[in-house]
């Protein structure tokens, strides 16, 4: 029999690895034995074989004769392509002898574990007269770009010249610190025998290395229920002693290893396990409260629909002057010069001049008396009879008629302006109210939507009352009582004038972005038996609501006498609308001024004072240089109304 036979029926270890292509193996990346490249058996019998004795330290056979490697025994193949160095060391009896091949930075222990990089190496260098190894650059599988092999080039190397070491010198100690019993590894260097044949088969590219740079490989069985913990580059090798499991530069992807988890833990899922008494009880808890939440939700909601009555009405007025003219048997102008009892600073008239129709709107517009009559007019000399024209609307000779005296102060209100109502055709008890209009912009113009009685029942105001529907201030928003970008509505009642509690039925509406002055809104009002309520654009944003449970006289708590000792009786009777329990008629106005407390003193530059009722007006005038640059253009100083709808309850 042949020596590369004898060498092919040489019993293999036990635990080899034979390559097994229609398998379903751990990593199906592994090189079969023929790959191109590999040294198998046959291919080795041509090469010359060098061989190495161990020193005492390591046990077993150093029979120069050819065949399998025992323990104990190192056998260092012929270079070729991709040669492999096979080493092996004493193990335990319990594991058996493995070829050790390149490709890792491991030890491998007893019980299959990697242990830390070996903490000392030592260089083997090239026999003397020998070139260097052409060699590819590499460390145990790995390139110089990695990390391991930088550390490991960093280590000091022996002078081949001052520190020639045999063959029994690098491999007759055991490694430092490296008990033989625990790793498989050894310290090689190639021998001039092999030395020629490995520069002829190196790779093209191959770079030359000036000495022997050791390596460090782990022996990995090749058995496929091997559980093993290292990274897979695996690959599979011919050898003398069969396949063995290779550290090769193939990765493979491997289960994902948590640091803080075992492998093949299966997370728990506590939701499927019984729950205790305790959280039994704790869930239900919490879906009654839910459920218990969400029926009181409903209910609420079911009881304020049906708090609110969704009445009958019927139309009264409704005008969209869309005839291109006031319809003035609907509309009346109101003709006075007294200022309302507030103060005002204009005349309303009944010109044309102040209140007309205008591409199917109402405008009510203020304008310069001094445009109508003159300035010098308005200041000395002049007098104006409205009852001698027959035009006065009002029986008091205060507001009918005034004569202009700069010695006395006394002047022709200097803003001519309009008021409009519907007491003629539209007095309604208890009913509904819109007016969708645009309000004016101008410092101290007064725009109203409102309604007085058509009978002062309960006598003088206030008591017969007046519902404020909505009304406005034309100064910009920085006016701090609130300028065009906020709508006020108020209820006034009270036994006289200086007991007015307005406050307690009083609210008023902000727009953030915008103001009243740029777009059209409906300001509106519904009134009833049992509530009066003000909205803008709606019921759903509601001003004022007031419903009648309480008497006025009982809501209002006031004093038993007046200032001067005489004493306060209660105007209205038991029933607790009044006084809003009678009928009452809408009014359209656009006011200037005045000097009852609308336009607070101090504040705004205002350039007139409340107290100073005889000379306010004059005042005002002489400080138009502030205000009238505010009243731009007629549009944006008047009272734009689109639409007036007046409704009854049927």
């Amino acid at each position: 029999m042949s020596e590369s036979d004898s060498r092919s029926e040489s019993p293999s270890p036990s635990n080899s690895f034979s390559y097994n292509p229609e398998s379903n193996e751990e990593n199906p990346f592994r090189t079969p034995p023929n790959a191109s490249g590999v040294s198998t058996p046959a291919a080795l019998d041509s090469q010359p074989e060098t061989e190495i004795s161990a020193s005492a330290s390591i046990s077993g056979s150093q029979d120069s004769s050819r065949q399998t490697p025992s323990k104990g025994t190192v056998a260092i193949l012929p270079a070729g392509p991709k040669t492999s160095v096979i080493t092996t060391l004493p193990l335990p009896t319990t594991t058996s002898s493995q070829g050790v091949l390149p490709g890792s930075r491991f030890y491998l222990g007893k019980d299959g574990k990697r242990l830390n990089v070996i903490d000392s190496l030592h260089s083997l260098p090239v026999s003397p007269g020998e070139s260097s190894l052409a060699l590819p650059f590499t460390l145990g599988g790995i390139d110089e770009s990695d990390p391991a092999f930088q550390r490991l080039k960093s280590r000091t190397p022996v002078n081949d010249a001052e520190n020639p070491i045999s063959s029994n010198e690098s491999l007759g100690s055991p490694l430092p610190n490296i008990s033989p019993d625990v790793i498989s590894s050894a310290h090689l260097r190639p021998q001039t025998a092999g030395a020629s044949t490995a520069r002829s088969l190196a790779r093209p590219g191959a770079r030359d290395i000036s000495s022997a740079v050791s390596s460090v490989f782990y022996q990995r069985p090749g058995t496929a229920n091997f559980n093993s913990r290292l990274s897979s580059r695996a690959g599979v090798i011919g050898s003398a002693s069969g396949g063995n499991d290779q550290a090769g530069r193939i990765p493979i992807r491997r289960h994902f290893v948590s640091r803080r988890l075992p492998l093949g833990y299966s997370a728990e899922k506590p939701w499927l396990k019984d729950q205790s008494h305790a959280e039994r009880i704790s869930s239900w808890i919490i879906i009654v409260s839910f459920i218990l939440g969400l029926g009181i939700i409903g209910v609420l909601t079911w009881v304020g629909t049906t708090q609110i009555i969704n009445y009958k009405y019927c139309t009264v007025l409704e005008d969209t002057f869309s005839e291109g003219f006031l319809n003035t048997t609907i509309w009346s102008r109101e003709v006075q010069l007294g200022g309302f009892g507030n103060g005002e600073f204009e005349w309303a008239t009944d010109s044309t001049n102040n209140s007309f129709v205008r591409n199917n709107n109402l405008y009510i517009v203020p304008t310069y008396t001094a445009d109508s009559i003159g300035e010098a007019n308005m200041m000395n000399g002049y007098t104006v009879n409205l009852t001698t024209a027959g035009t006065c609307t009002s029986t008091a000779l205060s507001d009918c008629a005034i004569a202009s005296n700069s010695t006395l102060g006394q002047m022709i209100p200097p803003i001519m302006s309009a008021r409009l109502t519907t007491k003629k055709v539209a007095n309604i008890r208890y009913g509904k109210v819109e007016v969708t209009a645009k309000l004016p912009q101008g410092d101290w113009i007064w725009p109203a939507i409102w309604m007085m009685p058509t009978n002062s029942v309960y006598g003088v105001w206030p008591a017969s009352g007046e519902i404020d529907i909505a009304e406005s201030r034309g100064n910009d928003h920085t006016y701090p009582p609130g300028g065009v970008n906020v709508m006020s509505s108020t209820l006034h009642w009270g036994p006289a004038m200086e007991l007015d509690q307005y406050w307690r039925t009083h609210n008023a509406l902000t727009l953030k972005q915008t103001t009243f002055a740029d777009g059209f809104h409906t300001f509106g009002l519904e009134w009833s038996d049992q509530y009066i309520m003000t909205y803008l654009d709606g019921r759903l944003r509601t001003a004022i609501y007031h419903q009648f449970t309480t008497p006025f006289w009982t809501l209002g708590g006031f004093p038993s006498t007046y200032s001067n000792g005489s004493r306060v009786s209660d105007p209205w009777p038991s029933n607790f609308q009044a006084p809003f329990d009678q009928e009452f008629y809408l009014i359209l106005s656009v006011a200037v001024g005045g000097t009852n407390g609308w336009f607070p003193d101090n504040i705004g530059n205002k350039p007139w004072n409340n107290g100073d009722w005889q000379t306010a007006m004059m005042s005002f005038w002489n400080g138009r240089g502030t205000w009238q640059p505010t009243w731009a253009t007629e549009d944006s100083r008047s009272m734009i109304v689109s639409s007036v709808k007046v409704y009854s309850i049927c």
